[in-house]
């Protein structure tokens, strides 16, 4: 298995290789976008099997700016930079964090929003988002997340089983099933995804939002190659745009309750 090291070597020459053969500003008329459609309500699937959600309806704005045709391409949450580098995808736009080490191989639109991360478990389970609390249990996360990231360092360390998955709905129904003790998450698609539902009855946010790491209060933006910068300029415009109309606040209003995100450069 390919370590972290080399990954980002790989990547990043991936990523660089097409420099200097970008389009044209104005020759972004296709663009495939990568998203994980399982991360309701960010971007899901309806019953017509349409891919809908916050992004969705975002990136569907930002298109619409562009006058760009976009198709989705559906992928693992930890392939979409692997995706991103093959030319597979144009861009990101699937609740994606800005964070260092995703900086070093990709570039970011301005930010979007930001979301709290909460551990989520049985309403008498007792835990609580400490490696002490957690000790001899196993905590589901996503694979490629910030949060994976975080519970493998801080609490994969100290006794704690950090359980990784693919599709975020695969650790919902084991949360459900007993395989897993709690899951570590973004609060809006634990609410959305798990707690809303029947399934989730029985479960609940437990303990305070976890900020003691900057990786997890960071921003959301849309990720793209660093050769496609006039591509950026591009988005970042039409992003500036659906921020200062109303645009993205209204979208919000769908998806979220007040304050569960913190929309940033919204016209007040």
């Amino acid at each position: 298995m390919m370590n972290m090291k080399n990954w980002l070597l790989a990547v990043t020459v991936g990523l660089s290789a097409g420099f200097g053969a970008t389009a044209q500003a104005g020759e972004w008329k296709e663009l495939k976008i990568g998203i994980e459609p399982g991360y309701a309500p960010f971007e899901y699937k309806n019953a017509k099997g349409e891919i809908v959600g916050f992004d969705a309806e975002v990136m569907t704005g930002i298109c619409a700016k562009l006058q760009a045709k976009c198709e989705w391409v559906e992928q693992s949450f930890d392939s979409l930079i692997p995706a991103l580098a093959a030319r597979k995808i144009t861009l990101i736009h699937s609740s994606m964090q800005i964070t260092p080490q995703r900086e070093k191989v990709i570039l970011f639109s301005q930010p979007i929003y930001g979301i709290p991360t909460q551990l989520m478990a049985r309403k008498d389970s007792g835990l609580l988002p400490t490696a002490e609390s957690l000790k001899g249990k196993r905590v589901g996360t996503l694979q490629g997340s910030t949060q994976e990231t975080y519970a493998k360092q801080r609490w994969g360390t100290q006794g704690v089983q950090i359980v990784s998955y693919q599709d975020q709905n695969q650790t919902f129904a084991d949360l459900a099933s007993g395989r897993l003790d709690a899951a570590i998450i973004e609060k809006p698609n634990g609410q959305s995804g798990f707690l809303s539902k029947p399934e989730g009855s029985n479960f609940a946010f437990l303990g305070d939002p976890i900020t003691d790491d900057k990786a997890l209060t960071g921003e959301i933006a849309i990720g793209m190659r660093k050769s496609d910068s006039d591509l950026k300029q591009a988005v970042d415009k039409a992003l500036n745009e659906l921020q200062q109309d109303g645009t993205i606040a209204t979208i919000a209003g769908k998806y979220f309750k007040p304050g569960e995100v913190d929309l940033k450069n919204v016209k007040q």
